[in-house]
């Protein structure tokens, strides 16, 4: 059963590497309207959570510091939406490029998967410091959902700085 989830999840993060096509670096970080966030900020969004549930220590708020996975992109800042529209990205994330971002990501999420993997968990169970209703297999679950919507949210978010994006 987790070989079919991990597939699934991978489908999406083959995706994403088609919203990052063509993107130019001076569109990365910008927000195409007041309330909405930046690709980078998505791709961050999305790094922060597959570090934190599947090589992170969990815990509320989950301690960065003890994430097995390291990135320049694991920042509370995009935790959640309205964290993230607070506290805009560094100058140090405004300085990656759309491939670094991209590449940053899917390094992210295969470096989590490989320690994921490693612990061959019971799906039914709950990682250390999360609540009784947080399994893996929740957490897995929807990261296939959290993949694809955010990947739909970048191509949207081109589409509104008026990039040509590859059939989507």
């Amino acid at each position: 059963m987790l070989e079919t989830y991990l597939e699934m999840l991978e489908e999406g993060y083959y995706e994403v590497k088609f919203a990052f096509e063509g993107l130019a670096d001076e569109k990365v970080w910008q927000r195409p309207a007041e309330g909405l966030l930046s690709i980078g900020e998505m791709a961050g969004h999305m790094a922060y959570w597959e570090a934190v549930k599947f090589a992170g220590e969990g815990g509320s708020p989950p301690d960065l510091a003890r994430c097995r996975v390291k990135s320049l992109l694991i920042d509370r800042r995009f935790s959640y939406y309205t964290t993230n529209l607070e506290t805009l990205p560094s100058a140090e994330h405004h300085a990656m490029t759309s491939a670094q971002v991209c590449s940053e990501l899917v390094r992210v999420h295969n470096e989590s998967m490989a320690y994921f993997k490693s612990l061959n968990p019971d799906l039914d169970s709950c990682p250390p410091g999360w609540p009784p209703n947080h399994t893996y297999r929740a957490f897995l679950t929807y990261a296939v959902f959290h993949a694809a919507y955010h990947t739909g949210q970048m191509y949207s978010a081109r589409h509104l700085l008026g990039d040509e994006t590859t059939d989507n």
